[in-house]
């Protein structure tokens, strides 16, 4: 049986060949009536092929009206929702002769199934509208003067964390991997651990995989707090942590802060302050997850 990621890239190839090749009415086809497009500040919604194969067309005038000649998509993280149901994660590269023209940018699809056809049903970008790179440049300056930066900010952190979310509890160890700047720093209440190499990464995603069986954790949420950049090229943000056996809580909630870097236009984690660790869960308190050592990590140390 394919697994989720296989059949999440597979249908992501497909979409993005359809649209490569003008071929509006094989995109149709492969996408779920409605069919939900959103950015982190609008909607569309398709209701009948022909709009979707109306706006393809549009995408692809633009991508040729731009000179586009690289259009990547590659699929992060995905896991089954339900036998019917397939949730994941993509990054989109948009390039003129090899050359990124716009940040790569995160996309969240949800899949499902009619018949024994895959199909996209919702397509959700972390990006404002305003900051779609396609867009003519006096689309994109206007709507951003009002926006607030510090939305922005947060609701590109809180992708960040259910992206990484979502590969814990769906145990898509690449789909970590490509989250992680290394050296990864983390700093439990027994101190701090670094991570150099990705088989150490992949050994410690293992042992929390144990973990979640041992104690039957469901699902993992991050909610984001704050996030603020720092020197143009770092970001750091604060989150309430919560880990679910169904609708029970396995340990007391418990905040914590992160650290990303930016790499080729992702941001990539290099530090998590107050990580969980591998101990004895059922016998944390909530002072027991406040109890951790102070470490600010420099910059260079994740260089």
């Amino acid at each position: 049986m394919a697994t989720a990621r296989e059949i999440y890239q597979d249908l992501l190839a497909q979409l993005t060949q359809a649209v490569l090749d003008r071929d509006a009415a094989g995109f149709a086809a492969l996408a779920r009536l409605p069919f939900v497009m959103k950015t982190m500040d609008g909607c569309t919604t398709h209701r009948s092929r022909q709009s979707i194969m109306e706006g393809v067309a549009s995408y692809r005038d633009m991508l040729s009206d731009q000179g586009i000649n690289g259009y990547l998509r590659s699929c992060d993280t995905a896991k089954f929702i339900s036998p019917q149901q397939i949730s994941g994660y993509h990054t989109t590269r948009l390039c003129r002769d090899d050359v990124d023209v716009a940040a790569p940018y995160l996309t969240r699809m949800s899949l499902f199934i009619e018949g024994d056809v895959w199909k996209v049903g919702i397509s959700d970008s972390s990006l404002h509208t305003a900051d779609w790179p396609l867009l003519r440049q006096e689309e994109f300056d206007a709507p951003a003067e009002n926006r607030s930066e510090a939305k922005n900010r947060l609701q590109n952190f809180q992708t960040i964390l259910d992206r990484i979310s979502a590969a814990f509890v769906g145990n898509d160890v690449q789909g970590w991997l490509n989250c992680v700047s290394l050296p990864l720093h983390l700093v439990t209440r027994q101190g701090v651990e670094s991570f150099e190499t990705p088989d150490q990464i992949i050994a410690d995603f293992e042992t929390y995989q144990r973990d979640f069986q041992t104690h039957g954790v469901t699902a993992m949420i991050r909610q984001a707090k704050t996030a603020e950049i720092i020197g143009g090229d770092q970001m750091t943000g604060t989150y309430r942590m919560h880990l679910m056996r169904g609708t029970n809580h396995v340990v007391p909630p418990w905040d914590a802060s992160m650290t990303l870097r930016k790499e080729n236009g992702l941001w990539r984690v290099t530090t998590v302050m107050r990580a969980l660790g591998h101990l004895n869960w059922s016998a944390l308190s909530a002072a027991d997850m406040e109890n951790t050592p102070d470490y600010t990590p420099e910059k260079g140390d994740q260089k």
